[in-house]
């Protein structure tokens, strides 16, 4: 399919390395920021649970662009499109490393997103482009190892980065190696663009879903702040957010060349298999942005010791896709799919053990079990889901399918960040009333923090704090519990979907 010279030495090597290190960028952004949302928050005077913002504000940015790559790509043509794309996400970086208030990083991480969008379907598909046909599982192994490295380097680098270098810096490192890609790929694939089509784009539809999502996204993340229903900003959000939704499918419903293509949502494995990783990707997403910033503002660790604390849950992905992968054509993918889920409902359980003596050690453990259960249950959905789908519609349901993920983690983030907060207010008042002055243990503690400390003032403070830590931590682990009760039915969807994946469509 490419009437172009291949490339073979040196330059596919240097192709090859640039195009992946915009990808590893790319998505090394999407965790390198969660264990620094304290910092971020406190040196912009924010609050911690406000800090989130600046993960979800991404993702949906993020999500918002992946079913227009193909129209974008199509009309200005492969090579052009990604060069300028990375070159805009370092551009974007050095803005938000600039940023002076809250609103404004919150504003560049959303340009910032736009951009990302742009690179992770096409960093793919351009490697598969500059590789002759034969060698093109080895590109995708490139690209899939950079794409798994990232998201557990992100926290180890981005609180090793924050604890000496202040957080500005896990944007500033994105520009030299954005420069380089993009200059990199432009002086050697320029020759090789692909060829442009003037296709109409569906301008109406784009609108309607824009200014949907974005309402949606912003009723979730002020919601907390405005107390919900009694705003009345929070109600026309929220109104408009479901009027243009429903604009949206009436409109493309009978459009020639929709924005999304409805006729997706025909296939039962789509459906079922775009739902399931939706949910379990949102439930796996709130546990890895909660758990750093409880552990900073609660627990007391440093941005490192948080970063390396989380890192575990990527050694067993790395070792056990590739594995899980060989073996799908042979297994009947369902009670795989259950069995991953099994697991990370095991994994909940043990997240929702916490309280304020919890080890480093016993939280690590938690994290390899989540990573464990990613490989059985991620995998297998996602090929399951595009099952039986026409070859010709692969593209289309594959940007539809990680932006319904994308758009279901900083929704369910959102949500998430604010339960977690009424959560502590609900236990903090539950455990004041256990606390009162008459009760024996209350008069056993002070006295005892009145020994430790110099007056009563600082042991009543001291109290105040222990009780704080307690209804942050109970809170934190009624959020698992939900997670649990959000996984295990799944497991029992799974039998909805094919048993194998040798019914396969050409991809």
């Amino acid at each position: 399919s490419n009437p172009h010279p291949q490339l073979r030495g040196l330059p596919l090597f240097m192709v090859t390395i640039a195009v992946a290190m915009a990808n590893f960028m790319n998505v090394l952004d999407t965790t390198i920021v969660i264990v620094a949302l304290p910092n971020i928050a406190g040196s912009l005077g924010a609050t911690p649970s406000q800090g989130s913002w600046v993960f979800t504000s991404y993702g949906v940015c993020l999500a918002v662009v992946l079913p227009l790559s193909g129209w974008i790509t199509r009309r200005f043509g492969e090579v052009r499109v990604f060069c300028i794309a990375v070159l805009l996400f370092s551009v974007t970086s050095w803005l938000c490393a600039t940023a002076s208030s809250f609103n404004q990083l919150l504003l560049f991480r959303a340009l910032q997103g736009f951009c990302g969008g742009l690179l992770l379907p096409l960093s793919q598909s351009l490697l598969l482009r500059i590789w002759p046909a034969e060698k093109q599982g080895l590109a995708l192994g490139i690209w899939a190892v950079t794409s798994a490295v990232a998201p557990v380097l992100g926290p180890v680098l981005g609180g090793i980065i924050t604890d000496e270098l202040g957080w500005p810096w896990i944007f500033l490192i994105n520009v030299p190696i954005g420069l380089v890609a993009s200059y990199i790929c432009w002086s050697v694939l320029r020759s090789m663009e692909s060829e442009r089509v003037r296709e109409p784009v569906d301008f109406v539809g784009l609108f309607l879903l824009l200014v949907g999502v974005i309402c949606f996204q912003l009723v979730l993340d002020r919601g907390h702040e405005l107390d919900w229903l009694a705003s009345v900003q929070i109600r026309v959000m929220l109104v408009t957010s479901i009027l243009f939704f429903f604009l949206f499918l009436a409109w493309e419903y009978g459009e020639e060349h929709p924005v999304v293509d409805l006729s997706l949502f025909a296939h039962r494995n789509f459906v079922i298999g775009s739902l399931m990783i939706s949910l379990l990707y949102l439930c796996f997403v709130l546990a890895t942005v909660l758990y750093p910033i409880w552990l900073q503002t609660t627990m007391g660790y440093t941005a490192t010791w948080a970063g390396l604390v989380m890192a575990p849950f990527g050694i067993a992905p790395i070792i056990l896709m590739p594995l899980v992968g060989q073996r799908m054509r042979q297994w009947d993918a369902r009670p795989t799919v259950m069995f991953g889920i099994f697991v990370f409902a095991g994994a909940y359980v043990l997240h929702a053990q916490n309280n304020s003596d919890t080890t480093a050690g016993f939280i690590a453990g938690t994290r390899l079990l989540m990573g464990t259960a990613m490989p059985f249950a991620w995998m297998p959905l996602m090929v399951l889901a595009l099952v039986g789908l026409p070859a010709e519609k692969m593209a289309s349901a594959t940007g539809i399918f990680n932006f319904v993920r994308m758009l279901a983690s900083s929704m369910g983030t959102a949500a998430g960040v604010t339960l977690w907060d009424q959560r502590t207010i609900y236990h903090r008042s539950s455990l004041a009333e256990t606390i009162s002055p008459d009760a024996p243990n209350y008069q056993q503690t002070m006295e005892m923090l009145s020994q430790r400390l110099p007056n009563p003032e600082a042991a009543l403070a001291a109290l105040d704090q222990a009780v704080s830590v307690e209804a942050r931590t109970l809170a934190l682990n009624d959020i698992f519990y939900l997670s649990i009760l959000i996984v295990l039915p799944l497991a029992a969807v799974a039998w909805l979907l094919p048993s194998h994946s040798n019914e396969e469509p050409a991809a």
